[in-house]
């Protein structure tokens, strides 16, 4: 690993992104791994430190850290400037000080790595978060515990403000002094802006109100509308506009928007200074505010080359989203709608045009006209990701000759996920299933509707031997799956979830077990009324070291404690679990 290049390094880093422990003991290796791992730690600085920002878990001692971590990005703010002694000399009067009080401010260095130059990531929520954090930071007595912290600590206030400052005047003007607040937080936002090389992506995520902790008071009034802690939200929103703002967003890739009035000034700004964006993200949560979807269409059209769009909780009455959409028609890959009700089929019809998806997602959507739905994938031959969930109405359009919906996806498609929860229908399941018959590269097939029949599912599983994960979920029905299990080969299959009345013995599941011989590790029943105790031998027996997961709910038979105790001993140095949960029966 160490004589690996350092493109080479940078990528296995990568895959470590989410793991802080691993990140953190990277940097005791050696200096090359210390610096990658530098780079990738604060590549978004706040999301570890922010992490449990909405949930009880964020205590003092968490938003501790926060506080620290931006006095962190504060001295490297501030550092080019705190290098000219005679600058901070004029400001603290220094000349006539002791010899001792100037060396503690002025031999102060800088950090030894530009951690601000690393960031990649930012949400501006989070920034005025922290600033805020920061605030309850400074004012706090665990953060004054020696005079030489505290002098610092003014120093870079006096760098920030170009003037001098004391620890008592900064905890007073933190609490009551509204210019105060905003000249800090403009400062800290205009010098950020100027020293970010370059910002990937940029998002705007709201702290959730409701959580149910109790924040400081400092935090307490940042979320209060018109509370001094406002002027915060009022500068850090502004980022966009400052000098500089051109440079570090002009190659931003993403941007997530989570509504809110407060911040849609930041959407049209980010149409002005931007088009290289390549995903979008909005959560309108149903705010139907003109200014709102203005901002979000001249943000769209702003682009050249979208491939991504996703948009949840929102409400389409014309044709505007989907014909501006339609401008990235040759790039746009990926589409999702979540959590979305549409007037009529017209208005999203306009979807088959966009002949390059390889990944459509339309969840918990409801269609007012009740119509078909218009999604006839059959002119995508590069679809890869299909997912209908929960949907109303469940029907979809098909085509008059009955040609298939997927019918020429079967060299790409590789997951396929069709649920409905609100209403079944089984002529619409069949018609859709039979269609993905050749889609011989599936890995994850996931259907919960009602399936009339196990010819049904026959074909699929026959032809799609790379399959790894299967979930079926058919409640109404019960279905002997024997000859399938006989007669299907899924080497692969590693994940296998049954809900509902699916009849098999052991010995077809023995037989399924020694002709594919799976890599299976996760099993669960549900509501099932045959397994029993001959089952959990054949599964014990054939994927001993293998299997790590056996979850049982709802089944009407009980495993003997002889059996049970048998698993637990062939599988005491592993880690099986077995979840058990028996139907009462409440007649």
């Amino acid at each position: 690993m160490e004589k690996l290049p350092d493109d080479c390094l940078s990528q296995v880093f990568y895959f470590l992104l989410d793991d802080k422990t691993s990140l953190h003991a990277s940097i005791l290796v050696n200096r090359k791994w210390c610096k990658i791992a530098i780079n990738f730690l604060w590549r978004r600085p706040f999301y570890f430190v922010l992490a449990d920002k909405n949930t009880i878990n964020y205590t003092f001692s968490r938003r501790k850290r926060t506080g620290m971590l931006m006095e962190v990005i504060l001295s490297c703010l501030t550092s080019d400037e705190n290098s000219n002694n005679n600058n901070i000399k004029k400001i603290y009067n220094l000349r006539n000080s002791s010899r001792a009080s100037r060396e503690r401010v002025i031999i102060e260095k800088g950090p030894i790595f530009n951690y601000v130059g690393f960031i990649r990531q930012l949400d501006l929520d989070d920034l005025g978060l922290a600033i805020a954090e920061w605030a309850e930071y400074c004012c706090s007595q665990d953060s004054n515990i020696n005079n030489e912290t505290s002098l610092q600590r003014n120093v870079t206030f006096a760098t920030l403000l170009s003037r001098r400052i004391t620890r008592n005047s900064i905890c007073k003007s933190f609490k009551n002094n509204k210019s105060f607040i905003k000249e800090i937080a403009e400062r800290i936002c205009k010098i950020l802006v100027t020293k970010i090389s370059r910002i990937d992506s940029l998002s705007v995520k709201p702290i959730c109100l409701s959580r149910c902790i109790e924040p400081s008071i400092i935090i307490r009034d940042h979320l209060v509308e018109n509370s001094v802690y406002k002027n915060i939200i009022n500068e850090y929103m502004g980022f966009i506009t400052y000098p500089g703002a051109n440079d570090c967003l002009s190659k931003l890739l993403e941007f997530s928007w989570n509504s809110c009035s407060r911040s849609i000034q930041v959407v049209k700004e980010l149409s002005l200074v931007t088009s290289s964006v390549k995903k979008i993200s909005f959560d309108i949560k149903n705010n139907v505010e003109i200014l709102v979807f203005d901002a979000m269409i001249s943000l769209i059209a702003a682009q050249t080359a979208l491939t991504d769009f996703e948009i949840s909780n929102f409400e389409i009455t014309n044709s505007i989203l989907m014909e501006t959409l339609a401008r990235h028609m040759n790039t746009l890959t990926r589409l999702s709608f979540n959590c979305i009700n549409i007037s009529k089929s017209e208005n999203i019809s306009i979807i088959m045009q966009f002949k390059k998806l390889e990944e459509l997602e339309i969840i918990s959507c409801k269609l007012e006209s009740r119509e078909p739905w218009p999604l006839n994938l059959e002119n995508f031959p590069n679809m890869i990701v299909y997912r209908i969930d929960d949907v109303f109405p469940t029907t979809i359009a098909m085509k008059d000759n009955n040609d298939s919906m997927l019918g020429n996806l079967g060299t790409m498609l590789n997951t396929f996920v069709y649920n409905q929860f609100q209403s079944y229908n089984s002529e619409t399941t069949r018609s859709i299933i039979e269609n993905i018959e050749n889609c011989t590269n599936l890995t994850h097939f996931e259907c919960d509707a009602e399936i009339d029949s196990i010819n049904l599912l026959m074909p699929i599983f026959l032809l799609s031997t790379r399959l790894q994960t299967i979930i079926i979920k058919n409640r109404r029905r019960s279905l002997d799956m024997n000859e399938m299990l006989r007669a299907v080969r899924l080497t692969r299959l590693s994940h296998l979830e049954l809900e509902g009345y699916w009849r098999f013995t052991s010995d077809s599941l023995e037989t399924f077990l020694i002709n594919s011989n799976p890599l299976l590790k996760t099993l669960s029943l549900h509501y099932s009324n045959c397994f029993e105790d001959d089952h959990l031998e054949v599964l014990l027996r054939n994927l001993s070291g293998v299997l790590q997961k056996i979850d049982l709910k709802g089944m009407t038979k009980r495993l003997s404690f002889d059996m049970r105790k048998k698993a637990h001993r062939i599988y005491f140095s592993s880690s099986l679990s077995i979840s058990t949960k028996i139907k009462r029966n409440n007649g």
